[in-house]
């Protein structure tokens, strides 16, 4: 599978693929919209760091496991040049432990970038076992993976309403890569393209 062969988040875990898509019906896994946090840590701005999903057990069931329940905040800073960020999450709050840059850029990925990204619910669309070699057919590179660790890509989908990173960024399928630990609750954000 190519990378460009998929428009919705996918996800990776412990020889499980996970492919999402979007929802007619209200559901608990959604794409974009306000984060309903707060956002503690490193200080960064002045643009806000964006809502990229949020995933339940609704559609990736290892989190049904969770001590305390679960979800994935998949939060990034989309203003941010070739931002990388590291996070705990809580059910209230997102601690940022590390992020470079701190400072945003005026006009990146492009001018007049929305403060949200467009909100629509998401489902499980499909759920096969494969290996981490198979999934990363997606991914634009490769990628280090603990056996723990949940991975999750999002592509630059021509299905959003709008560019994530505007019309040379898209064509040149650059993609979104979150490393999750669900037992730490930690989260490692990055960008990659093909």
């Amino acid at each position: 599978m190519r990378p460009d062969n998929f428009l919705y988040p996918a996800l990776f875990h412990d020889g499980q693929a996970y492919f999402l898509e979007r929802s007619d019906a209200r559901a608990g896994s959604y794409f974009g919209g306000p984060f309903e946090g707060s956002i503690i840590g490193v200080k960064h701005g002045p643009h806000p760091l964006h809502q990229i999903a949020t995933i339940n057990g609704d559609c990736f069931e290892p989190l049904w496991h969770v001590i305390g329940g679960g979800s994935l905040k998949l939060l990034y800073g989309m203003c941010y040049d070739a931002c990388h960020l590291k996070y705990k999450t809580s059910s209230a709050e997102v601690d940022i432990a590390e992020m470079t840059p701190t400072t945003s850029a005026e006009d990146w990925p492009y001018p007049d970038y929305p403060r949200y990204l467009p909100y629509f619910p998401l489902r499980l669309q499909k759920r096969s076992k494969c290996r981490l070699e198979q999934f990363l057919e997606l991914s634009c590179q490769p990628i280090d993976l603990e056996k723990s660790e949940v991975l999750v890509l999002i592509p630059p989908s021509a299905v959003l309403g709008m560019s994530l990173w505007g019309p040379s960024g898209d064509s040149e399928n650059t993609q979104m890569v979150f490393r999750c630990d669900l037992a730490k609750r930690t989260v490692e954000a990055f960008n990659q393209c093909g």
